[in-house]
């Protein structure tokens, strides 16, 4: 829902997330490009992790586990995808970071509607917080998406995987 890497969503922290405005701020030391990540949450998003509140009771991290870090581990997410439904049934088919995978693919299958809405390849390139490596077009990138419209992006992304299997 978020489109993050694995380690960012193992090792989310409750206070890098604000759900009262539905941002979440990834730290610039804990990401793969070293500069601040902000994620608008969709209302699918926030579901979630209101409802995962509950279960994470008083700890730091949105995932606790009983482990040296505190939080579940990166791997654990493509473990447990690896064994929905029985032991092994996923393996070599789904990971964690496919995922990632899987959302850049909606976006491009569906470019023209999104576009349509206002949202560029610049937007789904920032929500997976990919870096440019073009040195001259880095020096004049500002910013390669509002806040607005990563949120229109993230929301639809949620209704459509909500329209495939309902979160709720």
């Amino acid at each position: 829902l978020c489109g993050n890497r694995p380690i960012n969503t193992a090792s989310a922290k409750w206070s890098d997330i604000d759900l009262n405005n539905g941002i979440w701020t990834i730290k610039a030391t804990e990401m793969k490009a070293k500069s601040e990540h902000k994620i608008p949450l969709s209302s699918y998003a926030l579901k979630v992790l209101k409802e995962q509140r509950i279960f994470s009771a008083n700890s730091e991290f949105v995932f606790p586990a009983d482990t040296i870090a505190g939080h579940l581990h990166r791997d654990s997410i493509s473990k447990a995808i690896r064994n929905l439904g029985g032991k092994d049934k996923y393996n070599g088919r789904a990971t964690s970071h496919g995922f990632r995978a899987t959302f850049r693919t909606v976006c491009s299958l569906h470019k023209a509607e999104l576009l349509q809405m206002g949202i560029s390849e610049e937007a789904i390139e920032s929500i997976l917080a990919h870096k440019e490596y073009n040195p001259v077009k880095f020096s004049y990138e500002r910013e390669k998406a509002t806040m607005e419209q990563k949120h229109k992006l993230l929301e639809w992304y949620g209704e459509y995987l909500n329209s495939i299997e309902p979160l709720f």
